[in-house]
């Protein structure tokens, strides 16, 4: 399935407890953070809620905020955890009134029209390639059919970015007589390689060298189309 861009965080509390200022700053999120906001989005947002709570009573909520999410999510880098402060002061600023009278929904049209903007700006959240799927998750932006979930398209590249290929996505990297279907030709090609260390021509799933895993991957697309 694929995965939606990254959610505002923790909004409704954001709002109605963060009454602090913090400095609008240039760093952005980096690929470790785009990672964790990807993966373990649940857990951010768990962070951010605690930390709202934490630190109402505080006389800078909004450093209280940043170093609350810091020592919750330690993973985070201190520009990535600075938007989401940044991200707060917005919303206060914005949509106070909304967000603590109004609904939820309310609430979100309101951070996402005045704030959501400026927090993807700080943190470098864009969708280059135009495919649905921003930085956080979509493993290469610059090509269109390589996002989570995606089909595969028998080239030999990660289409859905969960870190192998499956047969779907090696079909025609399988084809290495390019006779335009995987055969048996093509699998005692990969066995008369077995072992090769160095400019492997059977080396099917992108290792470098030629083992077990390209005879598995070969057998997996056995019998596909080019």
């Amino acid at each position: 399935m694929k995965v939606q861009s990254i959610p505002v965080f923790g909004l409704l509390v954001l709002a109605i407890l963060s009454l602090g200022h913090h400095a609008a700053g240039t760093a952005q999120c980096n690929p470790d953070d785009f990672a964790l906001l990807c993966n373990d989005g649940n857990a951010v947002n768990d962070a951010v809620f605690n930390c709202g709570f934490s630190c109402f009573l505080s006389s800078d909520i909004t450093s209280c905020f940043a170093d609350c999410i810091s020592d919750a999510v330690p993973e985070m880098s201190d520009g990535c955890v600075g938007c989401f402060a940044d991200q707060s002061t917005c919303v206060t600023n914005s949509c106070f009134l909304t967000c603590a009278f109004g609904s939820e929904a309310d609430c979100e049209a309101c951070v996402q029209t005045n704030c959501q903007s400026g927090f993807e700006t700080c943190a470098g959240i864009v969708d280059l390639d135009g495919d649905g799927e921003s930085t956080v998750c979509d493993c290469d932006d610059a090509n269109s059919s390589v996002y989570p979930g995606a089909p595969g398209t028998a080239q030999g590249v990660d289409n859905n970015c969960d870190g192998t290929l499956s047969p779907e996505e090696l079909a025609c990297q399988l084809d290495l007589n390019a006779d335009g279907i995987i055969t048996v030709s093509d699998v005692l090609t990969v066995l008369a390689e077995f072992g090769c260390l160095i400019d492997c021509t059977a080396d099917v799933n992108g290792d470098g060298i030629v083992t077990v895993a390209d005879i598995l991957a070969m057998l997996g697309g056995f019998g596909s189309d080019c």
